[in-house]
């Protein structure tokens, strides 16, 4: 079970800069389901979120960045007033992806975990 609390929360908690530390903390808070959050930096023309995790950058996909995104009942302003403000995700995956930010850099893939 799972304690929600409104965005912006945790993101100062210590459990949560923990998390963000390093891959390997992030890859524990992956396996362990972590509710994390982290600053929401662009929202790029697809209107996928880019998240500041600290050691590396994280992507929340534009269907799952707002609740009804998908539905079509939520316009994607929900989406784009995120930019700049804390939000709260979990981590599915990891890819390196150099196509998107500066050679070297890893970006993983996060699932919000709240609209």
């Amino acid at each position: 079970m799972f304690d929600y609390y409104p965005e912006g929360w945790i993101i100062d908690t210590p459990e949560n800069r923990a998390a963000l530390q390093n891959i390997s903390a992030l890859n524990d808070a992956c396996r362990d389901g972590q509710i994390l959050e982290g600053r929401a930096l662009i929202c790029d023309s697809s209107h996928n979120l880019l998240v500041d995790l600290g050691c590396m950058k994280g992507i929340i996909p534009h269907d799952e960045g707002a609740l009804g995104i998908r539905e079509g009942t939520v316009r994607d302003i929900a989406i784009i007033s995120r930019v700049n403000r804390p939000v709260c995700f979990m981590i599915t995956n990891f890819q390196k992806r150099r196509c998107l930010v500066p050679a070297g850099s890893d970006k993983i893939d996060v699932r919000s975990s709240g609209g």
